[in-house]
């Protein structure tokens, strides 16, 4: 681990210096006289995660004093856990919100200590979007006045600006003793504050945890110049150290702005906390175990960890599973988890065989359990047949206590609808299918429907009794609510804080989905039909629209490659 006590290094010479540097005559000229941003230079510098040019040159130049009164009229006691919230009203919805609910339950436990606090700093535009119930996980509510301390981010990029008031939270915490979260770093134990405010015991002033594997047994020189992870950091608050720790920090920040370190604050902090050390700064690691990352740490659960970064991405036993029966919007589901990199899914071999082990009469499970442990995300079958064959709903809720379910549904008699246009589409055999997925006496309109619905009530009530609402989000993917998918909630169900998307669309998997809008396609070629399948699905429809569908049908006859069929 890397030593707690005051480092000896000396630093290395500087390779460019003084001889670029310029010094500033104001706040807003820290860091103009650095080349602009390239590319190539940010992934190299990103990938090495060491000590470069422009670290030594903001390294040469930093003084220390820019920033010495960043706490000033700051009255701390106790200890807590800080929160910075900067951005506007989807960012309070997105992020702020769902980390204030992961709080509150946290606070529930007879294992958090009672004596400590939360607090959130805020940008104005986030504090009035932010419900009443989501302040209330908050002891301390606030509003982020860079302007206060000198700090002048109107211009600067919407990153930037997190980032540094990101900083400016640190040094004004109410507390004597303060764990600093980033929204993407995830409390998972109650007693996560005490847990990590133990590794600033005999005199340490702040602890972080290693941003590189193995970092921690380089000599102090090298250990220095790697950066370290800023996402959960706990520090004392009321030592004078830290205090100029957190100043140089984000003194450093402004100077490296404009190169290619500048888009993310670790490399500042590895500057000043080089600095700091040499000058009597005592520090301590935060084991991997305890705060737990990709890069360092063997799992990234919070089944195994205190605190857990980016759970949504990596937590193998965070599992998202969509439990909907088909023609409710399984494929979406499956895109839409993608694009927020929840997976992998389990290969198509095994979902095949698992689905057929379920149709079987003995109902066999453990194909799909099997197939459940190396995957993360989950859609269409085998799942939709979870609360109707195999007891599959309850062996998944019980094998993974922190799987969360997603029930996709349709009104049934748009369920219906689709479901008609797809099965008479196909072999026969699909709509026998069908009718043993759902246990439904037979594939007429009326046993589907009520099988669906049966189906629907059963995981509604199963989660209902074990008072586990919390683990299952119904989402409603209705052509009759329009194309817009219901980004918020699902971001906010599956913990994907700071990855949401912007917009409403999930993509042309849902706005153009085929069996969305009843069109005679098929997901795959193999599945395409020929002239005859189109003229005997057209005459099968019963609905008022059955001419139109079948003059469709004769269109695509027409023009299919496959009309020689």
């Amino acid at each position: 681990a890397a030593p707690a006590a005051v480092s000896t290094h000396q630093p290395p010479t500087s390779e460019c210096g003084m001889r670029r540097a310029c010094l500033p005559l104001l706040l807003l000229s820290f860091g103009t006289c650095a080349p602009e941003q390239d590319r190539e230079a940010y992934v190299r510098a990103r990938k090495d995660g060491g000590w470069d040019a422009h670290c030594d040159a903001a390294y040469a130049r930093l003084t220390g004093a820019a920033f010495s009164g960043l706490d000033a009229g700051v009255a701390r006691r106790g200890r807590g856990v800080v929160f910075s919230a900067a951005g506007g009203a989807e960012f309070a919805r997105r992020e702020v919100a769902p980390a204030a609910a992961a709080v509150a339950k946290l606070r529930e436990s007879a294992a958090w200590p009672g004596d400590a606090r939360v607090a959130l700093f805020a940008e104005p535009a986030v504090l009035r979007a932010l419900a009443a119930e989501a302040r209330g996980a908050f002891d301390v509510v606030q509003r982020h006045d860079a302007a206060a301390v000198g700090l002048e981010l109107r211009g600067r990029s919407p990153a930037f600006r997190a980032k540094a008031l990101k900083i400016l939270a640190m040094a004004r915490a109410p507390f004597e003793e303060t764990v600093y979260l980033d929204f993407d770093s995830k409390p998972c134990a109650p007693n996560f504050v005490e847990t990590i405010l133990a590794f600033l015991r005999d005199g340490v002033d702040v602890a972080l945890a290693d941003n590189y594997a193995g970092q921690g047994a380089l000599a102090p020189r090298d250990h220095y110049q790697r950066e370290h992870a800023s996402g959960c950091v706990a520090l004392r608050s009321a030592s004078e150290r830290t205090r100029s720790l957190l100043a140089a920090y984000l003194e450093a920040f402004l100077l490296l702005e404009k190169t290619p370190r500048g888009r993310r604050d670790q490399p500042a902090l590895m500057v000043a906390l080089r600095r700091s050390v040499e000058n009597g700064l005592r520090d301590a690691p935060i084991p991997p175990s305890v705060f737990c990352r990709k890069n360092t740490s063997r799992t990234v659960s919070c089944d195994a960890c205190v605190v857990a970064h980016k759970t949504a991405k990596y937590d193998l036993s965070f599992k998202i599973f969509g439990i909907g029966f088909k023609k409710t919007g399984t494929t979406s589901l499956a895109a839409a988890l993608q694009r927020l990199k929840i997976g992998p899914e389990p290969s198509h071999r095994q979902s095949v065989a698992a689905t057929v082990a379920l149709l079987r009469p003995g109902e066999d499970a453990s194909l799909a359990l099997d197939a459940a442990r190396g995957a993360r995300s989950f859609s269409d079958a085998p799942w939709c047949m979870a609360a109707t064959r195999g007891r599959l709903l309850e062996r998944l809720f019980d094998t993974y206590p922190r799987a969360k379910f997603v029930l996709t549904t349709r009104p049934s008699r748009e369920w219906w609808r689709s479901v008609r246009n797809w099965l008479f589409c196909l072999k026969p055999w699909n709509a026998e299918r069908y009718a043993r997925m759902l246990n439904a006496a037979s594939a007429s309109e009326a046993d589907l429907v009520a099988a669906y619905e049966r189906a629907n009530a059963k995981v509604r009530a199963f989660f209902a009794e074990r008072g586990a609402g919390d683990r299952l989000l119904e989402l409603e993917l209705s052509s009759a609510t329009g194309r817009a998918f219901p980004w918020a909630r699902l971001c906010a169900f599956v913990e994907a804080w700071g990855r949401c998307p912007a917009g409403d669309e999930v993509g042309r998997t849902y706005a153009k989905n085929a069996y969305e809008t009843n069109e005679f396609g098929a997901k795959h070629p193999s599945e395409a039909l020929g002239a005859e399948d189109l003229r005997r699905c057209a005459a099968l429809q019963g609905s008022p629209d059955g001419a139109a569908l079948r003059r469709r049908a004769e269109r695509l006859a027409e023009a299919s490659p496959l009309a020689a069929r």
